[in-house]
């Protein structure tokens, strides 16, 4: 009789368990409103209300040259937006840093580009509180 109530009492744990478990994970994957999605899983309107566009940038670069460039700044979430945009002085200043310190042909080609996109991810990345850069997209570029 006692080794019945013990097995019983170990079984309900046990499944009691197993529910509190599934239960968080559910919560914890359903509830998220501002889910990191992948850019090409955004809708058009969904990218827009979670990105932030520079103003063009234009300064000197290492070499002789200049770059006159603008991008599009992805984040994750609603509240990282808002403080991206506040931070915005921030984000030229990175930007701006990084640019000074690149020579012109470091600039040329996708694989230029991306490097500096990543860069500045984690750049921005690094004073970023409430969220996070999922992306940067470069707008435009000239580069002479």
């Amino acid at each position: 009789m006692k080794n019945n109530l013990v097995k019983t009492m170990l079984v309900m744990i046990t499944a009691i368990s197993i529910v509190a478990v599934a239960g968080v994970v559910l919560y914890m994957n359903l509830s998220s409103k501002d889910e990191v999605k992948a850019s090409n899983e955004l809708t058009a309107n969904e990218l827009k209300d979670l990105s932030v566009d520079t103003e063009q940038i234009m300064t000197n670069l290492e070499d002789t040259g200049f770059a006159k460039m603008a991008f599009r700044i992805q984040v994750d979430n609603s509240k990282a937006k808002k403080e991206l945009e506040t931070r915005m002085f921030q984000v030229k200043n990175s930007i701006i840093y990084q640019l000074s310190g690149t020579k012109s042909d470091e600039l040329q080609g996708p694989e230029g580009i991306a490097n500096l996109e990543s860069s500045l991810q984690k750049t921005i990345n690094e004073f970023l509180d409430s969220g996070k850069v999922v992306r940067v997209f470069t707008t435009e570029k000239v580069v002479q």
